[in-house]
């Protein structure tokens, strides 16, 4: 017990010295107002949620009125559990989440140590594996994301799962007192494992299955007796794994399948290891810093790219261990070392992170075959399990050091090897310091909705990066103090729809964001102080009910509006027989105010065609409609060329009783239209004659009516009474249509010069849009919000 406890107080001391100097301002400071502050929320909700409603643990306060959003990230069970009790004592979700994370690495050193010790019985052995396991440059590089600082279960689990392996237990016991207490073990910390990161249960659970492979290999020339000897107690372990996490593990199925919350493949390559990145230490490394920091740092998803060197003394005792180590465990060691390495490349072996080679990885094919992997970002992620397989390879070269030089002061030469390692890991800073209001100090707006009625609160602007792609959601961190509900929101996931609303509250106090907030069901809005200085007019849907120094607060009208919406249908003017095509619903809004709905919310339906087929829907529609949206619906052609009838009806009350027909003409070629909701006019009239050599302004008004969602270029040309085109000018309008904003007229001038060379006559002017790459005919809306392949201007006379 005693050299216990000696290991423990090394490692207290090691994880207060390399992660300096927070060990100074564990009350009021994190690493970042980013995923810092997402983790602080995080351990803050779970432990907020399992004493005051564990059955809505899933369901937390951001983005409303998502459920399950606590699946959009890790769920951090453990170190929230561990934190709650400060949390509560103090008022400090801060001070509570510091804490949880300084043990976390000690937990990581600590665990790594007994497994180390068991294999080798030599705590000096386990002395050294645990500081290359906790304090690694990986770990050390990644303060903001607790989740990848609690790895230290898995060492027990292992622990115990090799207890249970070895174990003595006569084949016709088959179970006994300690086979099932061992067995328990190592499925209670593979549990606690899981719960602390489902990034790290994926890899805990591919380490557990490497180690049984290769258990199974060493077991060979006995195998059946020994798979007799241990059955039973390991499949009660996996029994016992499957039933406590799988209440857990439901919710991000359903986010998954719901949402649509999956990684494509390439999405992967950025966040994989390149070689380089293996001999790259953090600039403030006080020893490699100057001679192996990248220069410049690469940054990717806010953050620098992993710095993955593990120190050479780390390499050279694992080489002396894989070399002189008699510890049979040593072959699984290498395997998990080599494997994951490989994996921790992702799907292509990158040189250096902008130097890629077109050597495709094992990665890619077991992302193809293993689907649990498509909701995984960063394959780099795998080097923790190299860092696992290193320090205790290390871990085992350092006793086979100690023994084959029989070497006398075991605990000195020790702990010169830890402090020479401590050494090679050590940057000044280790990390960064960002203090932040807590407690009693934050601001009063905050503490005012602490003691309101249980609601839905908006801050005004929602959170997004600054001028320099820099993240604060501190506006996130501060509800840990009164817990309302909020449509904002920042995770690992960003459901679908929440970019919209963000869009939306752009033009705030407009009648679209009110009508979005009463959707929402949004009770208070709380903007900066002084908004409201006289410039913009507050309507009167808002009113005032608190002015703090900082912000005020306004409180929304409530009222249900049903929906006022004609519908119209319309089909492109030919599809492709068999092929997936888009029809168009155009929805105009003929109520006074705008309509709007949840980003939840679907209207389902049933497409009627005349072959009596029929299609099941299910669509989003715009969140807000003022005067017209256009909503595409996916449909998918019939097999037979010729005229189909299609009816689509539906009696959903989002958008009120809808019976629409239209015929259908299939064909053999893919349609190739949209429809974009947006009109155009002229802004002033035509000129009456022009003469032929002059040109002529044709001064337009571009009418948006919702978000156009891509990039489309606009024709305006000049043509004869047959319909022939004299002469045109194609470029995108003034204001690129990606950026134009609903009911905010875009005005916009087209010079057009009249040929020398063509009769004198009646010409017309006409406009229509395409998508340049795609060669999409985009069409427009005319004065009763029916598509046109172009819209008529009007007439000139050319003399």
């Amino acid at each position: 017990m005693r050299k216990h406890l000696t290991a423990a107080l090394i490692f207290i001391a090691l994880t207060l010295l390399l992660t300096n100097p927070l060990g100074l301002h564990l009350w009021n400071s994190v690493e970042d107002k980013q995923d810092a502050l997402l983790n602080t929320w995080i351990v803050a909700w779970v432990g907020h949620a399992l004493v005051t409603n564990p059955l809505e643990l899933f369901n937390t306060n951001i983005f409303y009125p998502y459920t399950n959003t606590l699946a959009f990230s890790e769920i951090l069970l453990p170190p929230s559990l561990l934190a709650f009790p400060f949390t509560l004592a103090t008022n400090n979700s801060i001070f509570g989440y510091n804490l949880a994370l300084l043990a976390m690495l000690w937990l990581d050193a600590f665990a790594m140590y007994l497994f180390v010790y068991d294999l080798t019985r030599r705590a000096e052995a386990g002395w050294v594996a645990g500081i290359i396991y906790a304090f690694n440059p990986f770990n050390l590089g990644n303060f903001a994301q607790l989740q990848l600082l609690t790895l230290g279960f898995l060492p027990l689990a292992l622990l115990f799962l090799h207890k249970l392996l070895e174990s003595n237990t006569p084949s016709r016991a088959r179970v006994t007192t300690r086979s099932a207490f061992l067995a328990f073990l190592f499925a209670f910390f593979f549990i606690l494992q899981s719960l602390s990161s489902f990034y790290y249960a994926l890899l805990s659970g591919f380490t557990v299955a490497v180690y049984l492979l290769w258990w199974l290999v060493t077991q060979r020339a006995h195998l059946f007796q020994s798979l007799e000897r241990i059955f039973v107690s390991l499949l009660a372990s996996f029994a016992l794994i499957a039933i406590v996490l799988t209440p857990f593990l439901l919710p991000y199925f359903q986010v998954q399948r719901e949402l649509g919350f999956s990684r494509r493949v390439e999405e992967s390559e950025p966040f994989s290891a390149s070689l380089k990145q293996f001999s790259e230490v953090a600039p403030k490394n006080i020893l490699y810093g100057k001679f192996l920091a990248p220069n410049p740092v690469v940054r990717v998803g806010g953050y620098p790219l992993d710095n993955l060197f593990p120190g050479v003394i780390a390499v050279l005792l694992a080489i002396f261990g894989l070399i002189f180590s008699r510890v049979q465990a040593k072959t699984f060691l290498v395997t998990l070392f080599l494997v994951s390495l490989i994996l921790a490349l992702g799907p292509r072996l990158y040189l250096t992170s902008e130097q890629a080679t077109d050597i495709t990885l094992p990665y890619r094919w077991l992302y193809e075959i293993f689907p649990p992997l498509r909701a995984l970002r960063a394959p780099v992620r795998f080097d923790a399990l190299v860092n696992f397989a290193l320090a205790a390879l290390a871990g085992l070269g350092a006793a086979a050091l100690l023994e084959k030089f029989q070497i006398r002061r075991a605990s000195v030469v020790a702990l010169g090897i830890v402090a020479f390692i401590a050494l090679e890991y050590l940057s000044l800073p280790a990390a960064n310091i960002t203090p932040l209001p807590v407690a009693n100090e934050i601001p009063d707006v905050y503490k005012w909705l602490a003691g309101q009625p249980e609601g839905v609160a908006l801050e005004l602007p929602m959170m997004g990066p600054n001028e320099n792609n820099e993240l604060d959601i501190s506006t996130q961190y501060f509800t840990t103090y009164h817990w309302q509900k909020t449509p904002d929101g920042y995770s690992g996931f960003i459901p679908p729809r929440r970019g919209e609303i963000a869009y939306e509250m752009q033009s705030f106090p407009s009648p679209r964001s009110i009508a979005l907030l009463r959707a929402l069901d949004v009770d208070y809005v709380i903007v900066p102080a002084g908004s409201d200085d006289g410039a913009i007019r507050y309507p009167a849907q808002l009113e005032l009910a608190k002015k703090f120094e900082s912000a005020d607060v306004y409180h929304v009208e409530k009222r249900q509006l049903a929906p006022n919406l004609e519908k119209s249908l319309y089909v492109p003017s030919s599809v492709a027989a068999g092929a997936p095509f888009d029809a168009y619903l155009i929805l105009v809004n003929r109520a006074d105010f705008p309509y709007a709905v949840k980003p939840t919310d679907f209207v389902r339906a049933e497409a009627r065609w005349s072959e009596n087929r029929i299609e099941s829907l299910e669509f989003p529609i715009p969140l807000v409609t003022s005067s017209v949206s256009v909503v595409p619906i996916r449909l998918t052609a019939p097999a037979r060329v010729g005229e189909h009838a299609l009816q689509i009806q539906t009696l959903d009350s989002l958008i009120g009783a809808m019976q629409v027909d239209a015929t259908v003409n299939v064909g053999n070629e893919l349609a190739r239209e949209v429809v974009l909701p947006a009109s155009v006019k002229l802004s002033q009239p035509l000129a009456d004659t022009v003469a032929r050599g002059d040109n002529f302004a044709v001064n337009l008004l571009w009418l948006p009516f919702n978000k156009v969602n891509a990039y489309y270029s606009a024709s305006v040309r000049l043509v004869n009474q047959q319909g022939d085109k004299i002469v045109n000018v194609d470029r995108e309008p003034v204001v690129q249509t990606f950026l134009w904003r609903p009911e905010e007229a875009v005005a916009d001038t087209f010079d057009l010069e009249i040929p020398r060379d063509i009769p004198s006559g009646k010409y017309r002017v006409e406009v229509l849009m395409y998508q340049a790459n795609s060669e999409e005919s985009a069409l427009l809306l005319d004065e009763n919000f029916a598509p046109q392949q172009s819209i008529v201007l009007g007439e000139i006379e050319v003399k």
